[in-house]
């Protein structure tokens, strides 16, 4: 649209609308000393998005537009979050201000907005946090309290080159110092820096989506961290991109909303920011646009054997309900979804690695099917022979043991309640 330049960005955040569908608020780039606006965007849903005339706020003498939010002052990085705490001010934002950072001012940092209905937006007077630009807000509370993920006002001195601040806070306004989450270390090459990170939560842990930037090419690729409590992390190694530098359009730079991923049906949709040139300032070649990357359900990594293989986990308390499994039997990975010639077979042991009789052997359960595929192939369910549950084994400690051929398992989990057959 007019209004938005020929550069938005995903420093921003999509998450569910209350009263239905999904928002998407984002930004965008006029040029280096601009000032950038906040738009909101709808859905039904996360897939088809539409640009609402919202009536808020007046550009060139019409309020019909899908801005929220403008100023004189140069905006960065808006983080929303619905606080369903707080009826007063449900909706929250935290956004960077620049104005005064060169010279040296009290300016800049991270500035607090309230709003009643996410639409009209109202900022709450002074500086928040003296952070910097490259922030994001998760879009939930954490044990009752707000969680954002930051630069220090001294990171260079700190860790020379960029790095990933936490910070947390109880009531929006007051923040704690910033506490070091993500740094380079020797598994980088020299060039890299780790220029922000986005964080949601997943089956009790949490998930980062860094945003790694090489200084040599300057791009910026979104790759993956995860941790237990939110402040120490864990990146896999070998360094590799979760979502890479594929297309033209995101040919330098990935950046994911602050949020993470919506999950629809069977996958979850990660949308992010991508642009053609990063930091050098080019008006004939600038371009940013927004897209979407896809990841079937719970699936960033694998157990997987080709002739065979074994798993056998360490012990742990049943806690009851039967044993589901993400997993996919498919001899070939790019076959059809429901072409299940692998298998897993799942035995169950005690604590000490005894094979309990009607678990083991012969009483072992087979799992063949491709579960969080389109059309859901399988539900996950391990069933048992002659129809004995797992769920009477609850409360003892046992092991699992999985034998995998042709097979890949990303995640296994006691469900109370199995779903149905298919």
């Amino acid at each position: 649209r007019p209004w938005e330049g020929r550069t938005l960005v995903l420093y921003g955040t999509v998450l569910a609308d209350p009263a239905g569908g999904y928002r998407m608020y984002y930004s965008n780039f006029s040029g280096p000393a601009a000032p950038s606006m906040v738009f909101l965007a709808t859905s039904d849903d996360a897939l088809a998005w539409r640009k609402p005339d919202l009536g808020v706020v007046e550009w060139r003498g019409s309020r019909a537009n899908n801005i929220v939010l403008a100023g004189e002052r140069p905006l960065d990085a808006p983080s929303v979050i619905h606080d369903a705490d707080d009826p007063q001010w449900p909706w929250k934002m935290l956004m960077f201000h620049a104005e005064g950072k060169e010279t040296g001012t009290r300016g800049w940092g991270l500035y607090a907005y309230r709003s009643r209905d996410g639409l009209a937006w109202e900022q709450v007077p002074g500086v928040r946090l003296r952070a910097g630009d490259r922030t994001n807000l998760m879009a939930e509370k954490v044990d009752g309290r707000f969680v954002v993920y930051t630069r220090h006002a001294n990171v260079a001195a700190l860790t020379g080159g960029r790095a990933v601040y936490r910070s947390e806070s109880a009531d929006f306004m007051e923040w704690t110092e910033p506490q070091l989450a993500v740094a380079p270390d020797l598994h980088d090459e020299p060039n890299v820096q780790i220029y922000g990170m986005s964080v949601f939560r997943r089956n009790g842990w949490h998930l980062g989506l860094v945003e790694y930037w090489h200084d040599t090419p300057d791009v910026i690729e979104t790759h993956l961290a995860f941790s237990r409590d939110g402040a120490r992390w864990t990146r896999p190694v070998p360094r590799a991109p979760f979502i890479a530098a594929t297309f033209d359009w995101n040919r330098a730079w990935s950046t994911c909303a602050s949020s993470g991923p919506v999950v629809v049906s069977e996958q979850m949709v990660f949308p992010f920011g991508g642009r053609w040139v990063a930091h050098g300032w080019d008006s004939a070649q600038q371009y940013g646009v927004i897209g979407m990357a896809s990841l079937p359900l719970d699936r960033f990594c694998a157990l997987e054997a080709a002739s065979g293989g074994r798993l056998d986990t360490p012990p742990l308390v049943w806690p009851g309900g039967e044993l589901t499994l993400n997993a996919d039997t498919r001899q070939d990975f790019t076959s059809h979804p429901a072409h299940c010639n692998g298998s897993i077979a799942v035995e169950v042991l005690d604590g000490e690695g005894r094979p309990l009789p009607d678990y083991a052997g012969d009483g072992r359960a087979v799992f063949r099917g491709n579960t969080h595929c389109r059309g859901r192939a399988a539900d996950g369910t391990v069933r048992w022979p002659g129809g004995r549950e797992l769920g009477q084994v609850a409360g003892q400690t046992i092991r699992l043991r999985f034998h995998l051929e042709h097979a890949r398992l990303f995640t296994f989990a006691a469900v109370t309640t199995a779903p149905p057959a298919p």
